[in-house]
């Protein structure tokens, strides 16, 4: 992609730049940029699907049902609400089981904020599925860069950088598709600025997957109230006790050199998103992976481990703060709970985060021998964009034998990508927990085709849980 800025322009500030490219840059995406989007869209319809019975998002809807229907579809459910609050419930339900996608450049998941935004506000704005494809690839572009330039301090800090950088993101992606002229984007994304907060603290509890649908619903409401003419300040990003001051005190160039990236390839392309085969914190993944490759060996009984010991970067150890998880919210951020399950069940899936799953006297015991451990090679100041993460899991017998597996691009990951079969398959197992079995291949047919939808509204209905 060639610059869109002349000298005299790259010397004026970051919000406006990245206001100009969010409204200005032609939608001449690859073929590839766009089958990723329309994959992310699958991706994450599915996890809305699965999670839409979850405690979170139905605490959710009932909190935000009572100030008014709208056209926009709740998942799994026969329920319409406006557009905020849509975004709102379904961005909860996307991110209720940590099911959803990565863009692991700002440690973030991207298509839990963006889809349920994005489907909720062209529902009710009559967008076609080509220019939600369009504005999805915008909102990626937006949080990769911030990520560039926050990370990892940002995340390293303890914010929820799927809220921090997903509220710009989100507002991005939404003045997109309303095609809000290039001041009116600045403004949505500096509103976005006094939308963005959420900290790592909340991981186990019903706060976390809130953080996602607050995100998608406050980004429409960045770019709703832009396009009303709210304004907001042009240099809300690099401004002293501006963004970037403020939550990450990152030096200034640093914002300049990713504003410098959107001349190069779009960052769906450069990076790529993260699908997950587990329904749990990305932090377990690649020890997921090489317990489970070690067990895949052959002669690995659960009772005859004597410990296992995971060896983990920094900015991981942190995210896992759960050695005995009293419900499945802190299961699925508790290494031990996941590495004994995965253990005595050689997979993990949706149902290892049932009440029963987790009482499991085998699983208890066997959590009490897993050991999370520090590497103090991978600290948590590294950008993984230049030093990628790695996992090491070493299984001691009883007999005094090891077995040891490092994982550093696990399954999903985007140089080690989930196949359409394996996406197929996720979709149809997380559809089945809010969709009739007759609907399924429908459901992901329609979605898989999204950028030849004519109408976003024929194609949400899908989600509806058979009811339309």
């Amino acid at each position: 992609m060639t610059s869109r800025f002349t000298q005299a322009e790259s010397a004026s500030g970051a919000t406006l730049r990245f206001g100009r490219w969010v409204a200005e840059t032609p939608r001449a995406w690859s073929g590839e940029a766009e089958r990723r989007a329309a994959s992310a869209f699958v991706d994450t319809a599915a996890c809305m699907l699965a999670g839409a019975d979850d405690p979170a998002p139905r605490a959710a809807y009932d909190g935000v049902a009572r100030w008014g229907a709208g056209g926009a579809v709740v998942a799994g459910s026969p329920h319409r609400l406006a557009a905020p609050w849509a975004a709102l419930v379904n961005g909860t339900a996307a991110h209720a089981l940590d099911y959803d996608d990565i863009l692991e450049i700002s440690n973030a998941h991207v298509s839990a904020v963006l889809v349920p935004a994005l489907l909720a506000l062209g529902q009710e704005r009559g967008a076609d599925g080509a220019a939600c494809v369009d504005a999805f690839i915008v909102g990626v572009e937006v949080m990769a860069r911030l990520g560039e330039a926050l990370n990892p301090t940002l995340y390293f800090k303890g914010w929820h950088t799927t809220s921090t950088l997903g509220a710009p993101a989100a507002a991005a992606a939404c003045a997109r598709l309303l095609r809000l002229d290039a001041a009116k984007a600045t403004a949505a994304l500096g509103l976005a600025t006094s939308l963005a907060s959420g900290g790592k603290r909340q991981f186990g509890t019903m706060a976390k997957p809130l953080h996602a649908g607050l995100t998608a619903k406050n980004g429409i409401l960045a770019a709703a109230l832009a396009e009303s003419g709210v304004s907001a300040a042009a240099d809300a990003y690099e401004a002293a006790r501006g963004f970037v001051d403020l939550f990450a005190g990152v030096p200034r160039e640093r914002l300049e050199a990713a504003v410098a990236a959107f001349d190069g390839p779009p960052a769906i392309e450069r990076y790529g998103l993260w699908q997950k085969v587990y329904p749990c914190c990305g932090s377990v993944h690649r020890p997921l992976d090489a317990l489970l490759d070690i067990r895949g060996e052959g002669g690995l009984a659960p009772q005859a481990v004597a410990g296992i010991d995971a060896l983990l970067a920094e900015i991981e150890t942190h995210n896992l703060p759960y050695s005995a998880p009293a419900d499945a919210m802190q299961a699925r951020f508790s290494l031990p709970y996941l590495l004994a399950s995965a253990l005595v069940d050689g997979r993990l899936a949706l149902d290892a985060f049932t009440a029963d799953a987790l009482a499991r006297p085998g699983v208890r015991t066997l959590l009490r021998r897993v050991n999370m451990r520090l590497d103090p090679s991978q600290p948590g100041d590294a950008k993984v964009d230049e030093a990628p993460l790695r996992a090491t899991v070493t299984v001691r017998l009883a007999g005094g034998a090891e077995r040891s597996r490092t994982v550093q691009e696990p399954r999903g990951h985007p140089r080690r990508p989930l196949g359409r079969d394996a996406l197929h398959a996720k979709f149809v197992d997380c559809a089945a927990r809010g969709l009739p079995p007759t609907a399924h291949d429908a459901a992901f047919a329609a979605f898989d085709g999204l950028a030849q939808a004519p109408d976003l509204g024929a194609l949400a209905a899908h989600l509806g849980g058979g009811h339309g």
